[in-house]
């Protein structure tokens, strides 16, 4: 599942603070619906320097807390990291847990004798250090405790995170776009969701797409009536029928539309399972 998010959702609010705080939430309801990709739009509406804290939180906020100071230098732009919400995603380890054999977390590379801080008492070693780059910060599993050795993964059966894509230009996100089976914009001019559910070729649709891309636009404006024409939509859906206010926020709409498709995708593998 990939996400399209405007950068000018934060460019249309003054507080320097809340915007950072906004971006962290964008962040974490993606990693509740376990979202693989943030894409994150740099479009007319936007301000370079909103843009930019945008990608920037939404990368900081994936590294674990126990890696931040190490990863993350002292950054104006991120003054207000203490408001972000954590992901509490399970390679965070935010429950503090021992190592135990089989876990994956996420890892810096220290040195090039393969030593890897994964937030326990003491590092651990690479089984294999020529796998892992210096100062990269990696999915790794413990494969042994005494002595304390890891492996390097490429992914992992738990969720770990998502994806940032910065898109740039209107090309960018018809590139992006095109990645995925299953391209739908979110409108409140979009056929309501229950329609689509009552619809089994449609609903299929969405059970059988093997990746699956939501458009978002701003509280202003749809996507497509930001980008104009060109842009390829498969579905443009309502996921909110019968709002009770003028407009939805964006992150709003992102956690209704991701809370619906979640409900629908989750009760068909309970049914063919």
């Amino acid at each position: 599942m990939g996400l399209v998010i405007p950068s000018s959702n934060l460019s249309i609010y003054p507080d320097v603070r809340f915007k950072t705080r906004l971006a962290g939430e964008f962040a974490r309801v993606a990693s509740i619906f376990r979202v693989s990709s943030v894409a994150v739009f740099r479009d007319p509406d936007a301000e370079e320097p909103d843009h930019r804290l945008f990608v920037k939180v939404l990368r900081y906020v994936l590294v674990p807390p126990y890696l931040r100071q190490r990863v993350w230098r002292l950054d104006p732009e991120l003054r207000y990291a203490g408001l972000l919400p954590p992901l509490n995603i399970y390679p965070h380890n935010p429950e503090g847990r021992a190592p135990g054999v089989g876990d994956v977390r996420y890892g810096l590379v220290m040195d090039e004798r393969g030593t890897v801080e994964v937030g326990w008492s003491r590092p651990c070693r690479l089984v294999d250090p020529p796998s892992a780059r210096v100062g990269s910060v990696d999915l790794f599993e413990v494969v042994s405790l005494e002595p304390f050795l890891c492996r390097k993964v490429s992914r992992a059966s738990i969720y770990a995170g998502y994806e940032v894509v910065e898109l740039l230009s209107a090309r960018d996100l018809a590139n992006y776009v095109e990645g995925f089976q299953l391209v739908v914009n979110t409108s409140k001019r979009g056929v309501a969701f229950s329609r689509v559910l009552s619809d089994p070729g449609s609903a299929r649709r969405f059970t059988t797409a093997g990746s699956l891309c939501l458009l978002f636009g701003n509280p202003r404006r749809d996507l497509d009536e930001i980008v104009g024409e060109g842009l390829r939509i498969d579905l443009t859906v309502n996921f909110i029928p019968y709002q009770g206010v003028l407009s939805v926020r964006t992150l709003e709409a992102v956690t209704a539309s991701l809370a619906a498709l979640n409900l629908l995708l989750t009760s068909t593998t309970s049914s063919l399972a």
